[in-house]
């Protein structure tokens, strides 16, 4: 699969592919895919091109790559405290320019225009940035971890650029002191990725427990590498930028106030993760994404947060903003090809229009923001299932779950969309094939959510379920699934009519600790005598208490109770 890697120009051999747009004095040389030929590279030399970023085979040896575990040794070693006078930072000359990063070639490759909004249309905030990187990257040691990290995670690295540009101009605008060193503290945040595996930081899908484990831990070895490289003074960056005010965050999980640079941080790692693309998903609309981190702004400095969202200057649907003729208005929609021009409604006149360049009125700041109705949303997507908007629904649905907490998914959701479905099919508002239709679809996002859970693999009990193929078939049962591995419970499924030799086999290899016995009608008694720990439960009270599960302070899905309470016998083999 190819990669992108930045090489030296003297390593650069016709046939190479650009893997970026080039940019000399601000003008396009060379177009990114772009073969280059011997001409080519004579001219990107004379030019004095230092770096260039290649499309690589991830098999494939490229000149001068060394590896984290390659410099472990060094890094054990006592480092000198580094400081450099950064009182000029225009002063560029000291810097070698084999440690010069180019600068527009990284813009291209962070998507600023549906990113950035606002921030970096001043040419002045791009040479600062430019020549303070150029200072920074002067200190051999940082230099040497950020190509450590490029070589090693080169999403990881584009990151650390991206929170490196979007964190220091935002704290410069707060006026924050001792900013170009918070600044090299922004840029390196994620160093402690070099102590995590290459296939866990690359996985094309979601981590499963231990992985998640493992990956955590990048924020206490960030935290040791600042020491070693003499960063003791900012090395919190690295070690509690995934903390939150709620004490929802790691590595210490507990809540608490933070320094105002490091609530910066945390709220900039989040938006530039979010918003860039990865591997498993596709790139969040920015809009969205301020959606999101209002959705859970008891995470975050939320004051903060306001601000954040005004500095970049593009708002998410349903906030509350002062418009620049002192009138407010709600944002309606987002723009995904022109963010900084959402459509607004006007409270005070009720009429709509676009935010644009071209127009005298303006947004001056956020005001607040209204999370979306969770019924609304619900019947925005069930609307749009059954009138085959597929599109709209997929997006609608990813409002959803980002809405939700993962144990709620089959209850708020699932359950509810199944129900209205039902009472469209009953009253013919809905023809039979749309209605299967839409239900395999629903199955399918299911089944997604249950494959989510068994990679998770965090699991505390397994058990088995002998299941009638009526029930089996059915959508409740998926439901039934879904919330079993919600409460870290295997389920082993089996036909009932299985042989007697096979269940005991399950039973064992599996080390199965309960049997649940679901069908329609009585079961097998010689069957429920024979195997130990077995409950009985019939297929219409399990549906009739999976859909007792839907609306406002509600029981939560427990197997255990649902065994205790709605057996047929209760505890009655063992």
């Amino acid at each position: 699969m190819s990669k992108i890697e930045q090489i030296l120009i003297q390593d650069v051999a016709p046939g190479d592919i650009l893997a970026t747009d080039i940019f000399i004095d601000r003008q396009l040389l060379m177009k990114k895919d772009s073969k280059l030929t011997e001409k080519g590279i004579e001219l990107l030399k004379k030019k004095s091109v230092q770096f260039i970023s290649i499309y690589y085979n991830e098999t494939s040896i490229l000149p001068n790559t060394f590896l984290p575990e390659q410099s472990a040794k060094e890094e054990q070693l006592e480092q000198p405290n580094f400081t450099f006078n950064f009182n000029n930072i225009s002063s560029i000359s000291a810097t070698p320019e084999a440690q010069k990063v180019n600068f527009y070639t990284l813009l291209a490759e962070l998507d600023i225009e549906i990113r950035y909004g606002q921030i970096l249309k001043d040419e002045t905030d791009i040479d600062y940035l430019q020549d303070l990187l150029n200072v920074i990257m002067s200190n051999d040691v940082y230099f040497d971890h950020l190509m450590q990290l490029k070589r090693w995670d080169y999403v990881g690295y584009l990151h650390c650029i991206d929170a490196f540009i979007i964190g220091t101009l935002f704290a410069r605008k707060l006026q924050l002191r001792n900013i170009e060193q918070i600044a090299i503290g922004y840029l390196l945040h994620d160093i402690g990725k070099l102590r995590i595996p290459k296939e866990i930081l690359q996985k094309p899908g979601r981590l499963n427990t231990k992985e998640f484990e493992l990956m955590k831990s990048h924020t206490i070895e960030g935290e040791k590498i600042f020491k070693q490289i003499g960063l003791l003074d900012y090395s919190y960056l690295a070690r509690s930028h995934h903390e939150r005010r709620n004490g929802e965050g790691y590595p210490e999980s507990i809540p608490s106030v933070f320094t105002t640079e490091l609530e910066i941080l945390q709220i900039i790692d989040v938006y530039s993760a979010i918003t860039m693309k990865r591997a498993y998903r596709d790139a969040m609309r920015a809009a969205d994404a301020f959606s999101l981190l209002y959705r859970d702004e008891d995470m975050f400095n939320e004051g903060l947060l306001t601000q954040f969202v005004d500095f970049i200057g593009i708002y998410p649907e349903n906030s509350i903003v002062l418009l620049s003729d002192d009138f407010h208005a709600i944002v309606e929609k987002a723009n995904p090809q022109f963010p900084t021009s959402p459509r607004v409604k006007c409270i005070e006149t009720g009429v709509s229009f676009h935010i644009s360049i071209n127009n005298d009125i303006e947004i001056v700041q956020m005001i607040s923001h209204q999370s979306e109705n969770k019924d609304e949303l619900l019947n925005t997507f069930y609307n749009e299932l059954v009138s085959a908007n597929v599109e709209s629904a997929k997006k609608t649905y990813l409002k959803l779950v980002d809405n939700f907490k993962m144990s709620e998914y089959f209850t708020k959701i699932f359950i509810p969309v199944y129900q209205i479905l039902n009472l469209l099919k009953m009253q013919k508002a809905i023809y039979d094939t749309k209605f299967t239709q839409v239900v395999e679809y629903m199955e399918q996002l299911m089944q997604q959510k249950i494959d989510e859970q068994i990679d998770n693999d965090n699991y505390n009990e397994r058990i088995l379920l002998l299941v009638d193929n009526e029930f089996k078939n059915e959508y409740l049962f998926t439901v039934f699934l879904g919330l079993i591995h919600n409460e870290h419970i295997y389920p082993h499924v089996l036909p009932i009519d299985a042989s007697l030799d096979k269940i005991l086999m399950t039973i064992d290899n599996e080390k199965i600790e309960k049997t649940c016995v679901i069908s329609g009608s009585s079961a097998d008694t010689f069957l429920l005598s024979y195997l130990p720990n077995t409950y009985e439960l019939s297929k219409n009270r399990v549906e009739h208490y999976l859909l007792d599960l839907v609306g406002e302070n509600k029981d939560r899905f427990e197997f255990d109770y649902l065994l205790q309470e709605y057996s047929i016998d209760q505890l009655v083999y063992f």
